[in-house]
């Protein structure tokens, strides 16, 4: 079978940090800023936002981001609910009864619990185990996340798998969102695809496999940072040691979001109000007419970023 294999290449040296004595150079500051990940940020967004995937050397020590340790620690506590978290096995998920279980808070008989005991057993039998939106109680995913947003018009979520050696926990599949896959412990071998005319914008499975004219293999080892674009058919399977990837999604909107704002604005316009109320006067084509010169005129002088971000809010509220 032919396949091509994609350039893993140093990150450009990312610019001094501040005060705080984290030193970008070298390979020991906990990641907190998007140049941890990536390097020079305008070559990262001149050679590769929304271009084609590319594997990067981390200018951080990306194993003190999140630990196996303060995972299972996590589980054990019991306090996780869902959907904090998942457990599946190649692409078939633990029902939800059985990987959680109910508590008794102060009289309340609360549902949705972790149930440590399943996971644990799932774990070992060769499942996934997977933290949703980390960035919501893990501090120092949470102030990564934090730092990565001003970089980004979408809104930003971060996941974490454990997965055990030799499994494919997910069949290929794509993301309505670009992806930053933080290798952070263990070995993971990926199989993405190049973008191109057969990608899509929303998070389906792929049909079929990856054909070998797209088809990039290639392998995450810790420090390693992989960025996929929007639409980027994936998978990955786990190979040395138990594996600890984070990734984090950036979510921008939609055409569909951006043309909700745009026309509520134009439904709010003085200019739209008055062709309402006098619309009884015209005829059906003029009406048409004088609909079609409004609605450009409105467009013509909106403002595309206020715009943008209120496109980025409902996309945020609505996913």
């Amino acid at each position: 079978m032919s396949t091509t294999t994609t350039e893993i290449r140093e990150a450009a040296p990312a610019q001094p940090a501040g005060p705080d004595g984290a030193r970008d150079g070298g390979r020991d500051v906990v990641p907190a800023r998007l140049e941890h990940l990536v390097g020079a940020l305008d070559a990262f967004f001149r050679e590769h936002w929304a271009n084609q995937p590319v594997v990067l050397r981390a200018h951080s020590d990306l194993s003190r981001l999140i630990t196996e340790q303060e995972m299972w620690d996590e589980v054990d506590c019991g306090l996780l609910s869902r959907p904090y978290f998942t457990i599946f096995n190649e692409g078939v998920r633990t029902a939800i009864s059985d990987m959680t279980r109910k508590r008794n808070v102060v009289g309340h008989e609360l549902p949705g619990f972790i149930e440590p005991e399943r996971i644990r057993e799932d774990f070992a039998n060769g499942a996934t185990f997977k933290f949703n939106q980390a960035e919501h109680w893990h501090p120092r995913i949470r102030t990564l996340v934090k730092a990565l947003e001003p970089h980004f018009s979408g809104g930003l979520e971060s996941f974490v798998f454990l997965s055990p050696p030799g499994k494919t926990a997910m069949q290929a599949h794509m993301d309505g969102a670009h992806v930053f896959i933080l290798q952070v412990a263990g070995v993971k071998d990926w199989v993405v695809g190049r973008v191109d005319e057969t990608s899509t914008s929303d998070s389906v499975l792929h049909e079929g496999a990856i054909p070998d004219e797209r088809r990039i293999e290639l392998t995450l080892r810790p420090g390693d940072v992989m960025y996929m674009p929007h639409g980027t058919p994936h998978y990955a399977t786990a190979r040395q040691g138990n594996s600890i990837h984070v990734a984090i999604t950036v979510e921008e909107p939609t055409a569909q979001n951006l043309a909700e704002v745009f026309l509520a604005g134009f439904l709010g316009d003085e200019a739209f109000k008055a062709l309402h109320d006098s619309h009884h006067r015209h005829s059906l084509k003029e009406r048409t007419a004088l609909l079609r010169e409004a609605l450009l005129a409105h467009l013509a002088r909106a403002d595309e970023d206020a715009a943008t971000r209120a496109a980025v809010t409902l996309r945020r509220e609505h996913r």
